[in-house]
């Protein structure tokens, strides 16, 4: 069996997201996850999977649970939701700009001096 993933083929890095101004993160989540409830959870993380399906992932604080016991004190309680019917194209009428830079991870961007501004 032959893989197309060889050395240097994969890239990593961080994207920044800002949502318009009338569609915000918690409505997105509210209208695309059910039971997502915005008086009960604070959206905080989002991951996107893309490869033969598309899989998003929302990882939401539970506001009932930061006063329990029952889980440990240093963590932030957490409910996961996880959908693979949303589309990227879902996402997208909720977003005012994007960006991102992915790197090949050989270097560390913040290493690196542009010299032909």
């Amino acid at each position: 069996m032959h893989s197309n993933t060889q050395s240097g083929d994969h890239l990593t890095g961080k994207l920044t997201l800002t949502f318009k101004a009338d569609k915000s993160f918690s409505d997105f989540c509210e209208k695309h996850f059910e039971n997502f409830h915005p008086d009960q959870f604070e959206a905080v993380a989002i991951r996107v999977y893309q490869a033969t399906e598309t899989v998003i992932t929302l990882y939401a604080l539970d506001k009932n649970k930061q006063e329990g016991s029952n889980f440990n004190p240093d963590k932030m309680p957490v409910r996961k939701f996880k959908s693979s019917a949303i589309t990227i194209n879902e996402i997208m009428p909720y977003v005012l700009e994007f960006n991102f830079t992915l790197s090949s991870g050989n270097y560390e961007l913040e290493d690196m001096e542009v010299f032909n501004k």
